[in-house]
């Protein structure tokens, strides 16, 4: 019993750096969208940075709320609890990642699709960047599930494994 709770607490720890790390990813993302403005301020420039800072903002606090949530699951209920816990942590932290991944590519596709509008009015350039949106929001979808289900197979498959060795 003492290894898989160790087991577990390690599979918890492993998730949480994960998900640090993922957040590291963006931090630079957002040093540069910030930097931009180093080059004077424009008002198309501070609109620009300041999308691109919410965005990828909101992107960084899910992984933070994420990993956040997993280090608030608590260990010492029963050990089935808590690996069920742990596993139920582990799913809502890549859809909650899924859906801020996807959520900036709707927003930028909308962005995109709004300016053209706003310049060109109705006619074949909207029609092509509302059409490179959408594709662009379903490649996100399906890369998106892809990546986590990759970045997560690990941990999952180590607390299904724990599951099974505590029914065994």
């Amino acid at each position: 019993m003492r290894l898989i709770e160790d087991r577990a607490a390690s599979v918890r720890g492993d998730v949480r750096r994960r998900l640090r790390r993922e957040t590291a990813y963006y931090l630079p993302l957002m040093a540069l969208a910030g930097a931009s403005l180093l080059a004077g301020f424009t008002l198309n420039r501070v609109v620009a940075a300041s999308c691109v800072l919410m965005l990828l903002g909101g992107v960084t606090a899910t992984l933070w709320q994420a990993e956040r949530r997993l280090e608030d699951t608590p260990l010492d209920r029963s050990l089935r609890e808590t690996l069920s816990a742990l596993l139920a942590q582990v799913d809502a932290a890549g859809r909650a990642y899924v859906a801020a991944y996807v959520l900036v590519f709707v927003l930028a596709a909308t962005a995109l699709s709004a300016t053209v509008f706003w310049r060109q009015g109705v006619g074949v350039p909207l029609a092509v960047v509302s059409t490179l949106g959408v594709l662009a929001v379903a490649w996100s979808v399906q890369s998106g599930r892809a990546y986590v289900e990759r970045m997560f197979r690990r941990y999952r498959a180590e607390l299904g494994d724990c599951l099974r060795q505590l029914e065994g």
